[in-house]
């Protein structure tokens, strides 16, 4: 159950962020106001003591003193949560609260209280702004009266932080990632034990988490490579690669670089989850080598091809992916064979890729009606139609660029030519988008648990999600019963953005939860749908 903390409340498993401390001082607030008046006060002194006896005020009291007694026994009688999804205070202010997160979880060799305040500096400004050119950035952390510096010295620290190596996202994210991956996947490793107990030899080939890859580029002159992981319609970044664009790179180091980025996502996973990892990638990386840097990993895969790719079958003959659906409408599945499969199935798969002397892979081919061509995917999983699910859950990482450009901060207008320089940036960009899904997702768990609780107080029973025909949208057929909830329009990326653009003068840390529930579940759109229609997965 998700306990909504207050304002200001960060959850990370039961710690709280405390104020910041250091040279960056906190601004004077002058003296310190009680919050609640002394009748207040009084009236919960009265409560307490009127809870061992009868419970209410003394014989010939006024109104307004029968009002405040009841104000003050209800909020007895309803404590503030604690545990580990509650705790306090409720006044840290962002940049507090960022400073102690960097400071919990980066290691103190190499990252002293210098390195953090600039870090803690440049992800608050990207917290409470649509924007990452340092102007903007300087003008926001301003804002936020983190010290009595001014704009212009401001950015002038921001400069010096992008000039920092020891912010390269090659060597922040995976101290800062390593610790936080175990508490956002709590709910994927309780899950993981429970199947080792009960699953038995099924348990080996569950999958547990899914990685997506993707590259970019930024405004044509550095290239980006991005890991993250696929969560409900989104996806949660990782570790980023930059390189320049326009340059030519010697033999092999887009391999070298594809392999150090998803070796490190491997030793950052929690032991228990290494061997239940599916890879989905676009068709840049349907690639021989790519299958063969997948099995020394020990992952499975779900890769899109080109259409030219030539399959063998059981007879013998080769085809290229294409011709195997014809037309809109058209599937086939072929599963793989190395002695060569039963003679009667003619969609046995002997190898894929010819001119790199066969692979073995399954193979799973679809043209959805209306699409302009078919999905070709390669995959080690048991060809079935839940494969077209499960790769469209790639489509995360195309909103989460989105979310980094013109949907969100705008990252070409800060018009970084040096990769190294973009790369640092990167890494604040990380870390801002984390904290935003952090606070999208409580909110998110509040309103589907009031979306589910609408839903029971009808009468009629629930009913059950069916299997949707292609293209994967789970929401079409129930857009015919009428328009979508509201919590449904605005993803968990948009919602964090919302919370914390309405924290009162940019002085406060909206609540958030950093246990990510519900790994599995589809989209958080068609998710709110299902409970607003009382359908049950």
């Amino acid at each position: 159950m998700v306990r909504v903390a207050g304002p200001g409340t960060t959850v990370v498993c039961g710690i709280c962020a405390g104020p910041a401390g250091g040279s960056l001082s906190r601004p004077s607030r002058g003296p310190r106001v009680s919050r609640r008046p002394r009748t207040m006060r009084r009236a919960r002194a009265c409560a307490a003591r009127l809870a061992s006896s009868a419970g209410a005020p003394r014989p010939g009291a006024s109104r307004r003193q029968r009002r405040v007694c009841a104000q003050a026994a209800a909020s007895l009688a309803a404590p503030r949560p604690r545990g580990p999804e509650c705790v306090g205070p409720e006044d840290v202010p962002t940049y507090a609260s960022v400073y102690a997160w960097l400071r919990r979880h980066l290691p103190g060799r190499g990252y002293a209280k210098p390195v953090c305040k600039r870090l803690a500096v440049l992800v608050s400004g990207l917290l409470v702004k649509r924007d990452c050119t340092l102007g903007a950035l300087a003008a926001a952390v301003d804002g936020l009266a983190v010290s009595g510096a001014t704009a212009e010295s401001i950015e002038r620290r921001l400069r010096r932080a992008l000039h920092d190596d020891r912010l390269d996202p090659t060597r922040a994210l995976p101290a800062l990632i390593g610790a936080l991956l175990p508490t956002l996947l709590a709910e994927v490793l309780e899950r993981h034990a429970a199947s080792a107990r009960h699953a038995g030899r099924r348990h080996a080939g569950r999958l547990l988490v899914r990685v997506v890859v993707d590259d970019t580029s930024h405004t044509d002159r550095v290239h980006v490579l991005v890991a993250g992981l696929a969560y409900r319609g989104l996806v949660v970044p990782l570790l980023v690669r930059t390189w320049a664009q326009n340059e030519p790179l010697p033999a092999g180091q887009y391999r070298t670089e594809l392999h150090g980025l998803l070796a490190d996502v491997q030793a950052l996973l929690p032991p228990a989850l290494r061997e239940h990892v599916l890879l989905v990638a676009d068709r840049a990386f349907g690639v021989p080598w790519m299958l063969d840097l997948l099995a020394v990993l020990g992952w499975h895969w779900l890769l899109r091809v080109q259409g030219q790719t030539r399959v063998r079958l059981r007879d013998g003959t080769t085809r290229p992916l294409r011709s195997l659906v014809p037309g809109p409408g058209a599937t086939w599945f072929g599963r793989f064979d190395p002695r060569g499969g039963d003679p009667a199935d003619p969609a046995a798969v002997t190898g894929v890729f010819k001119t790199a002397g066969w692979r073995a892979s399954q193979v799973v081919a679809a043209w959805t009606p209306g699409a302009d061509e078919p999905w070709l995917l390669l995959t080690s999983l048991n060809p079935t139609p839940a494969c077209l699910r499960e790769y469209a859950r790639r489509w995360g990482i195309e909103r989460l660029v989105l979310c980094w450009k013109s949907h969100g901060w705008d990252l070409e207008a800060s018009r970084l030519p040096d990769p190294a320089r973009l790369g640092r940036l990167l890494t604040g960009l990380v870390l801002a988008t984390l904290w935003r899904l952090a606070a999208g997702v409580l909110d998110a768990a509040t309103r589907l648990a009031d979306l589910r609780r609408r839903a029971t107080a009808h009468a009629r029973p629930p009913r059950a999600v069916r299997q949707l025909p292609l293209p994967i949208d789970a929401d079409r057929p129930l857009r015919r019963d009428g328009a979508r909830p509201h919590a449904a329009k605005r993803s968990l990326f948009t919602r964090g953005t919302d919370l914390w653009e309405a924290i009162a003068g940019k002085r406060d840390t909206p609540p958030v939860l950093w246990q990510f529930p519900d790994w599995d579940a589809p989209t958080w759109a068609t998710q709110a749908r299902h409970a607003y229609r009382g359908l049950t997965p």
